[in-house]
């Protein structure tokens, strides 16, 4: 079964995350007003090599409207760009280095509280539906999607956890509601997520932010477990004017 959407990096909840498939503390530049805001963000890999580059522009508001990037030789490596109307997201766009439309995303609210997001491929056919619950300050806490080709149709859940007041779970499930995985977002006593830990079968992820002596986000690393050790995947740095 061809898997819709990307539960391995997915969003979180209280910081917010409007997309089902992924996660981004970027999001949170996109529905709230954030007093500091990254001009830029650097990614390493796990020997310290730069990866990619992205630069980010925002509007009069501090949203976020442009994500450029660039690989490690500085060479450009296309863009997304973000839509609003009435200061609300209203499209995001990604495209390719040669600046063409590769997917974009359509949002619905229902007042300030985001009810709907519509996939669509680069040439606009409609590829996945997303059902949302979330309230209007941008907190996600329920979605499932509907892949309209495959027909496949999968949904997560917050939940938590009572024996870890400062822990919420994430409950990953398939069209059947069977269990596909779960995810661990732990806070700090500032309310600052501090780690998100994968679980899915035998596999476990880790996802680390650092935060500095302002609250601002200072960087982010991804670390895989193999055998008994944690490898380092990747880190990301984000750099403030």
């Amino acid at each position: 079964m061809i898997r819709i959407i990307s539960f391995l990096i997915i969003l979180s909840f209280p910081i917010l995350g409007y997309t089902p498939g992924k996660w981004s503390h970027k999001d949170a530049y996109l529905f709230k007003k954030v007093k500091k805001v990254p001009n830029k963000e650097i990614v390493r890999n796990g020997e310290g090599q730069v990866v990619y580059v992205a630069e980010y522009e925002y509007n009069s508001d501090g949203k976020l409207i442009t994500e450029t990037y660039s690989d490690k030789e500085g060479k450009g490596d296309g863009k997304t760009s973000f839509r609003y109307t009435d200061g609300l997201l209203s499209s995001e766009e990604v495209y390719d280095n040669g600046g063409h439309l590769v997917e974009r995303k359509d949002f619905q609210f229902k007042g300030r509280a985001l009810k709907k997001m519509n996939v669509k491929d680069g040439e606009g056919r409609l590829l996945i539906v997303y059902s949302i619950e979330s309230d209007g300050e941008g907190n996600v806490f329920a979605a499932e999607g509907k892949n309209l080709e495959t027909k496949d149709n999968e949904s997560f859940r917050f939940q938590i956890d009572p024996k870890r007041p400062n822990v919420q779970i994430q409950y990953l499930n398939d069209d059947k509601k069977k269990g596909l995985g779960e995810i661990h977002f732990k806070f700090d006593a500032k309310g600052n997520l501090v780690e998100r830990e994968f679980f899915q079968g035998d596999n476990r992820r880790v996802h680390k932010l650092k935060y500095k002596a302002d609250g601002s986000l200072e960087s982010h690393s991804f670390h895989v477990k193999q055998g008994d050790n944690w490898i380092l995947e990747k880190t990301h740095v984000l750099v403030y004017e």
